[in-house]
């Protein structure tokens, strides 16, 4: 069974949220902590057992109120995320310049709709 690990931005990212929740409620964050190692066992035992994930050589684990993503690094699986299942999803480098191009498209759009505003 490989080993699984976080990537330091994700291990950086849940202890700030751990952090956070210990302040108002120390039983939950302790629960949330218990239930991440918990994930990691299953992901040693079963790392293909979830969805894909938007980036290639990635998958998605659900983990309400968190959501997961993992890859697989010379024999290791690595949770490479970790983000609230309220935040959309990540964009991958192409999708992210795709989707401004869109936006700044439909942005010109509306102002050449507009009617221009009369001059005095």
């Amino acid at each position: 069974m490989p080993p699984v690990r976080l990537s330091k931005s994700a291990e950086r990212w849940f202890l700030t949220k751990i952090a956070e929740l210990a302040d108002v409620n120390p039983a939950a964050a302790r629960n949330l902590i218990d239930r991440l190692e918990r994930q990691k066992g299953l992901l040693s035992s079963f790392p293909r057992s979830t969805e894909r994930g938007l980036l290639e050589g990635t998958r998605k684990v659900s983990m309400p109120p968190l959501v997961l993503t993992i890859r697989e690094r010379n024999g290791i699986i690595e949770i490479a995320a970790i983000r609230d299942a309220r935040q959309r999803d990540a964009f991958a480098p192409t999708e992210l310049r795709d989707a401004l191009y869109d936006e700044e498209t439909d942005d010109q759009e509306k102002i050449d709709d507009e009617p221009a505003e009369p001059r005095f």
